[in-house]
This record gives C-alpha cells, structure tokens and sequence, in this order.
C-alpha cells in the first residue's frame, strides 16, 4: 500500500501521507510558482527573440550601438545568436536553467558595457530586469534541469 502511494507522489520523501506534509492551504503554492516561472520565462522569450533578430540588421540600432562601443560586427551577431538560443532554450523547463544563466551572462556583459565603456552606469538598470527575471528562473528550474551526469 504505501510503495503504491509513494509511486503517485502521496508521500512524501520521509514517508509522510500527503495531506498531513501538505496541508490544503499551501496546494496551490506549486501551482502558483509554475505559472510565476513560466510568465517570466515568457516574457523573457519574448524580449530576446525580438532584441536577437535585431542583432543580425545592419541598419538597426544595435548596429550603430555595437560600432560605438568598439565592439566587431561579429560580436553583435554571436549575441543575437545567443540571445535567441537562450530563448528556445527557455521554452522547456529542462533546458530552461541552461537558457536563464545564458541570459545572465549576456545581461552582465551589458551591464559592464555600460560601466566600463559607456561610463554611464546609470544604464545598468535596462538590464537589471531581465537579469533578475533569468535568475529567478534559473533558481526556479534548477531541480528540474538536464543533468547528463545523473541517470
């Protein structure tokens, strides 16, 4: 009785009945933060497929940013190209941990773009939100993420 419990998820790790290490006040807690990772994961999707197709336009901001800064054109387009893998990336919850630290990187990077080549670091903060979204995804994601070394 109890394996056949434990197999659907009624117990708990330490052996515990569901209802008693889950009261019906807190159910709806899973629920809550599935639906909390997944709008920020698509808002986040949103941001980088449309700031990653941007990156490969010659004509576009970014462009004209990328050459004031000193940056090749070759840069732009491999942040474009990791902008928008971090995006599909993030659509699965698998791989959505791998998605969200990409994320940070890149934002990092423009946060120190900001610092230390613009000089402004009153700039930082267009980065600040989607670091902090990336990274509540990346915590939030973090258990269920593909781990090759783990069978």
């Amino acid at each position: 009785m109890q394996s056949a419990t434990r197999d659907r998820g009624l117990v708990s790790a330490a052996g515990i009945p569901a209802p008693l290490y889950m009261s019906v006040k807190h159910r709806w807690l899973p629920i809550v933060r599935e639906v909390l990772l997944w709008a920020l994961a698509a808002m986040l999707i949103m941001v980088f497929v449309r700031a990653g197709l941007d990156k490969f336009d010659w004509s576009s901001g970014w462009a004209r940013a990328f050459n004031v800064w000193g940056y090749p054109v070759w840069f732009r387009v491999l942040i474009g190209v990791l902008e928008i893998g971090a995006a599909v990336l993030l659509l699965w919850p698998r791989t959505a941990t791998y998605g969200a630290a990409i994320i940070i990187v890149v934002m990092l990077g423009g946060m120190g773009t900001h610092v230390f080549v613009e000089h402004r670091p009153s700039r930082v903060t267009s980065e600040l939100l989607q670091f902090v979204f990336a990274s509540i995804v990346l915590a939030g994601r973090w258990r269920t993420r593909l781990n090759p070394c783990v069978r």
